[in-house]
């Protein structure tokens, strides 16, 4: 039982961190979700020094044919860096929300910036959407400050160490409160 059709299992997987700047990223995402029943905190991304190639950009999702194991019983957290509010993007995070029995917080940082949907359009589509969880909160952060070149580069080194997502997190919470 350690290895399913599609692959392998993972069975001690309990944080996957996915940067969703490729073609196949939905189709990966949509993997790693049914092969990893013990997932409890998902963090998608997208890397800004990714943003020169446009033709890699994830393509539409197609929602797996069942339920995965993990949304059922185990996602506790689900953090977003770079949403971008695309039609892709959207249909994700609604499916997420809309399955994850178990969810806790939804913490979407927006990128208003990139694809030029508005934050409000954003916040409205996810807000109206259905959740498993009575009590997931949904987190919505715009981030749409310009950063000078210098302070990019530093934050791409940063966006490789273990407390990249804390610092931003809160970096960014605070700045909104």
């Amino acid at each position: 039982d350690d290895v399913s059709g599609d692959g392998f299992v993972f069975k001690h997987l309990e944080h996957l961190k996915l940067c969703a700047c490729k073609k196949d990223s939905s189709t990966l995402l949509g993997q790693l979700l049914k092969n990893s029943p013990n997932l409890r905190v998902l963090d998608i991304s997208h890397m800004e020094s990714h943003d020169d190639d446009w033709r890699n950009e994830m393509v539409c999702w197609n929602q797996p044919s069942s339920v995965p194991e993990c949304l059922l019983s185990s996602l506790q957290i689900l953090n977003w860096s770079r949403y971008f509010g695309r039609p892709q993007d959207r249909d994700i995070a609604v499916y997420i929300l809309k399955n994850a029995c178990r969810l806790k917080t939804a913490t979407i940082l927006a990128d208003t910036r990139k694809f030029h949907v508005s934050n409000l359009k954003m916040i409205k589509e996810l807000t109206l959407s259905s959740r498993a969880s009575s009590t997931c909160e949904l987190v919505f952060v715009e981030d749409n400050i310009e950063a000078e070149p210098e302070a990019e580069a530093e934050a791409e080194s940063e966006a490789e160490s273990e407390s990249f997502w804390e610092r931003k997190l809160i970096d960014l919470y605070n700045r909104f409160l």
